[in-house]
């Protein structure tokens, strides 16, 4: 069984509740924005994300006016994909920036 197959069985038993509904979701958008200067934001996406595609990650970043950060090669649940190690290393470098800031 391919790793992935493994891993979608694996969170089809974990839970039986979705974890969002996106009708809901998109009746509170847009949200407002937090404000200038208030919260720090990385916003990062996955060059191979069917979920939330280059132009979502284009739109929120103009949302919060923040430059975004697109990890290669990587989908969506970046934590759960094989090549993991990337987006959690931009992830450390921006916190470890943000703690100097800090």
């Amino acid at each position: 069984m391919p790793l992935v197959c493994r891993y979608q069985e694996l969170m089809k038993v974990s839970s039986k509740l979705s974890l969002f509904d996106l009708r809901k979701l998109n009746a509170a958008l847009p949200v407002p924005s937090p404000g200038k200067g208030k919260v720090k934001l990385l916003i990062l996406g996955a060059s191979d994300d069917f979920i939330v595609d280059a132009k979502g990650l284009q739109e929120t970043s103009r949302f919060y006016n923040v430059q975004p950060v697109c990890v290669s090669g990587v989908a969506h649940d970046m934590m759960l994909d094989s090549l993991w190690e990337k987006g959690a290393q931009i992830l450390l470098f921006w916190l470890r920036d943000f703690d100097e800031v800090a």
